[in-house]
């Protein structure tokens, strides 16, 4: 049984509405509907009546709403009391993150940031704690207090959404996704964006793609419909991991739009190569990354540390 089921379940019990209920906890509707029934089975007993509109609770998920408010207000106070307690350590910052950027861009940076507050009597060899977790997950540890800052992708036409009332952010890099396939004895593409011939059949490219969960998914795949790439392209592999389909890439399976950064070495040693289209049209797409924080004032420590991320 998971705590966001509870939650979830009382934020329904909240909204009467399961479409609602599930905007606000930023889920589509039937993975919110899903939850919910693992949620009943696990209970033992039938928590909502869904016969009516708006649906409402049955007789045992009133009883079970009362346990659930219970529970977690236990767990939040012990969690407040647990957290002051390790953070305690006012030379340690806690970023939340993705396990991308931990990777391919967060060291360097961080490296840089260090040597920028090398002289700083209050930032001088700050400690620093990576949190990595999807997107969702990154995005309600920030907003719970549980990392000082929020370091993410954010494309243009999808950026993350904060309240602006209460947050606040600085852009402090970009991330390029680039279309690339293994290179054959000859340094060209295994596998290539390419236009069929008039009149002839397209022969689908085999192609790597990311879940739709990741912010890589969503923009990957928005770029393949507005270049009305889907009939190319044979989608063999789907993962929510970015190394993983890095390593299928390296392995010849297909092609995919992978961060420059985590493949900087790759294309230096010729190991991967652009698989864009022919005649030079770029298929490289772009997304910035933001570094938020709270508008309210931070301890000493993590306002030297944003003012040299700013800069």
């Amino acid at each position: 049984m998971h705590i966001r089921w509870l939650e979830d379940f009382v934020c329904l019990a909240q909204a009467g509405s399961l479409a609602r209920a599930a905007e606000l906890r930023n889920v589509t509707p039937p993975a919110f509907g899903r939850r919910m029934q693992a949620l009943e089975v696990w209970a033992g007993a039938p928590l909502i009546d869904r016969s009516v509109f708006p649906v409402r609770l049955t007789h045992e998920g009133r009883q079970f709403l009362e346990a659930a408010q219970t529970a977690l207000r236990t767990l939040d106070d012990t969690r407040v009391a647990l957290r002051a307690a390790h953070r305690a350590d006012a030379s340690t910052i806690t970023i939340a993150t993705g396990k991308t950027l931990a990777r391919s861009m967060v060291p360097a940076w961080l490296a840089g940031l260090r040597d920028a507050l090398r002289d700083d009597p209050v930032g001088a060899g700050f400690r620093t704690r990576l949190s990595t977790h999807a997107t969702h997950d990154a995005l309600e540890m920030f907003t719970e207090g549980d990392a000082d800052f929020l370091l993410c992708y954010s494309p243009h036409d999808l950026p993350i959404m904060l309240d602006d009332a209460h947050y606040r952010f600085h852009a402090v890099g970009v991330e390029r996704l680039v279309c690339v396939s293994a290179a054959t004895a000859r340094g060209a593409p295994e596998f290539r964006l390419q236009k069929p011939k008039a009149g002839a059949r397209p022969v689908p490219v085999p192609m790597i793609a990311y879940a739709e969960t990741l912010t890589m998914g969503r923009m990957v795949n928005q770029e393949i419909a507005r270049r009305k790439l889907a009939s190319w392209l044979d989608v063999i592999a789907v993962s929510d991991f970015a190394e993983s389909v890095h390593e299928m890439v390296r392995q010849r399976m297909g092609l995919a739009w992978l961060p420059a950064r985590l493949i900087a070495d790759d294309l230096h040693g010729g190991r991967l190569v652009r698989a864009d289209l022919h005649g030079g049209d770029s298929a490289d797409l772009a997304l910035d990354i933001r570094l938020y924080r709270p508008r309210a004032p931070m301890r000493a420590l993590a306002e030297a540390f944003w003012q040299a991320a700013s800069k």
